[in-house]
C-alpha cells in the first residue's frame, strides 16, 4: 500500500528534526561526497568491534601530467614521489609530536607509526600508488597504556599526518598574491624546518618529473580528504618555501678552526662531532685576519638540508656571526 503524501512530509521533518540533535548528530560520520557515505555505511558495518577499531585507512597518489606516458613512467621518478611522500609524513608525524628540527631522525616511535606500506595499479595515462599504515589500528591502541576511556580516539598517527600534509598542500593551492601572509606559509611555520623540506623536496619531485598527482586519505568512517597538485603549482610551492626561509633553522657551531684559506668557506672540527664545511655568508673575510688554525671559535650559522635528485641527503652551514673563544683551561 502506498504512503501517504502527508506521511511522508511528516516522516521528513522527523529526520530533519532528529539530525539536529547534537547527541545524534555526533554519531553521523563526516563526509563530503556520496561516495563517502557508502563507504562509511559499509565500513561501520564492518568495524562494529566494540572494543576499537579494526579496519586500516588507505591512501593514493595518482600521477598523471607530461612525464607519464600510457600508464608507464621512469621508476627513479615514481620512487622519489613514494620515498618523499614517506619522508613528508614522518616528518609531520614529528612535528605533531614537538619535534621540528633539521638534522636529525624522527624517534623511532613516530618513524614506526608513520611508516607506509606500497602496492601499485596501473590506470589509463596514469599511475596509482596505493598505500597503507604498516602498523595496524589494534597494534596502535595496543601500545597505549591504560584502559579505553572517553577520552581516546581512534585516529592513527598516520591519519592526522596524512591529513595534515593534505591541508598544507590545499593551503599550497592557493598561497595568493601575499605568500608571508598566506595559510600555507603560516601552517608550516608551525610545523616547522624538517617539514618545510620535506614538502619543498617532494614539490621539486613533481616539478623535475612534470607529474600532476592528486592525493586522497580515506580513514574508516571519516570524509575522504584529497588534494591534486600540478607540476607547476608544486614549483611555485617550493619556491615559496625557500624564499620564506621556512626550510631553515639556527644552529650554534662550536669547535676547533682547521681552514687555511678563509676566503669562501671554514672547516670546523665540531667539539662533539665530525668536521663540518661553513659557508662564510655575512662574514666580511677581513674579520678573520689573525684567526690562526686551531684556534677554537662559535660560529652562528643557518643550516639547511636538501635532499638531491639522487636520493642523498646535502646538509649546508652558511655562518652569520661568529667569535673567538679561549682554549679550555
Amino acid at each position: 500500500m502506498a504512503i501517504p503524501e502527508q506521511e511522508l512530509d511528516r516522516m521528513q521533518a522527523a529526520l530533519l528534526a532528529a539530525m539536529d540533535d547534537p547527541d545524534i548528530a555526533a554519531t553521523v560520520p563526516d563526509w563530503s561526497s556520496p561516495d563517502d557515505l557508502t563507504r562509511t555505511g559499509i565500513e561501520a558495518l564492518m568495524d562494529a568491534d566494540p572494543l576499537g577499531r579494526s579496519l586500516s585507512s588507505e591512501g593514493n597518489i595518482r600521477i598523471t601530467g607530461d612525464g607519464v606516458t600510457t600508464s608507464a613512467a621512469r621508476v627513479t621518478e615514481v620512487a622519489r614521489v613514494m620515498t618523499g611522500f614517506q619522508r613528508l609524513a614522518t616528518a609531520v608525524g614529528a612535528a605533531q609530536a614537538g619535534d621540528k628540527a633539521l638534522g636529525k631522525k624522527a624517534n623511532a616511535h613516530v618513524r614506526r607509526h608513520t611508516e607506509l606500506l606500497l602496492t601499485t595499479a596501473p590506470a589509463p595515462g596514469s599511475i596509482i600508488l596505493t598505500f597503507t599504515p604498516v602498523v595496524t589500528p589494534a597494534d596502535e591502541a595496543g601500545e597505549q597504556p591504560g584502559m579505553l576511556n572517553e577520552f581516546e580516539t581512534d585516529d592513527q598517527m598516520l591519519d592526522n599526518a596524512v591529513g595534515a600534509a593534505i591541508d598544507v598542500f590545499l593551503a599550497g593551492n592557493d598561497i595568493g598574491p601575499d605568500p608571508e601572509q598566506s595559510a600555507f606559509v603560516q601552517q608550516l611555520g608551525d610545523m616547522g624546518p624538517r617539514t618545510a623540506s620535506a614538502i619543498r623536496d617532494l614539490a621539486k619531485t613533481l616539478q623535475r618529473a612534470h607529474f600532476d598527482v592528486d592525493i586522497d586519505w580515506k580513514q574508516p568512517q571519516r570524509a575522504t580528504k584529497r588534494v591534486s597538485v600540478t607540476a607547476r603549482s608544486a614549483a611555485h610551492m617550493a619556491d615559496v618555501v625557500e624564499h620564506s626561509n621556512l626550510d631553515e633553522q639556527p644552529v650554534l657551531i662550536v669547535g676547533e678552526y682547521l681552514t687555511v684559506s678563509a676566503v669562501s668557506a671554514w672547516v670546523i672540527q665540531q667539539d662533539d662531532g665530525d668536521p663540518v664545511t661553513v659557508k662564510l655568508g655575512r662574514i666580511d673575510p677581513r674579520q678573520t685576519r689573525g684567526l690562526a688554525v686551531g684556534e677554537r671559535i662559535r660560529v652562528q650559522a643557518i643550516m639547511k638540508t636538501e635532499t638531491t635528485p639522487g636520493g642523498n641527503t646535502k646538509t649546508a652551514y652558511t655562518a652569520q656571526s661568529f667569535e673567538r673563544l679561549d682554549r679550555p683551561g
